[in-house]
């Protein structure tokens, strides 16, 4: 089996910290998501991902790990789910989960 490429949103993700995590459950109707605002030194970038399942936060978070990884999984063909957010480290902090998709906040084609 071919490893799962990385995803295109942001290059080196590991490099970056998590300065904020919000979680929309949806209960309006809406999709649900999970936003990320990653910073690395005076770049900010933050991350929208939809339908999030599997949301798990291990012990010792906030603190980063240096390992986090955002992969495109569409090619293992599971259900609604298209990009997988790990941590390569395996380290204590670390945030995972998986989402449909992706969309970056910033870009004009995310408004």
């Amino acid at each position: 089996m071919k490893p799962d490429p990385q995803h295109p949103i942001i290059e080196r993700p590991y490099e970056y910290a998590i300065a904020d995590l919000r979680y929309h459950m949806g209960l309006d109707g809406s999709e649900p998501f999970l936003d990320l605002t990653l910073v690395r030194g005076g770049t900010t970038r933050r991350l929208r991902f939809l339908s999030p399942q599997n949301l798990q936060i291990e012990h010792g978070f906030p603190a980063p790990t240096g390992g986090m990884v955002i992969l495109n999984v569409r090619g293992r063909q599971l259900d609604r789910l298209g990009v997988q957010v790990a941590d390569w480290e395996a380290s204590h902090g670390g945030i995972t989960f998986y989402a449909r998709d992706v969309i970056d906040l910033d870009s004009s084609a995310a408004e």
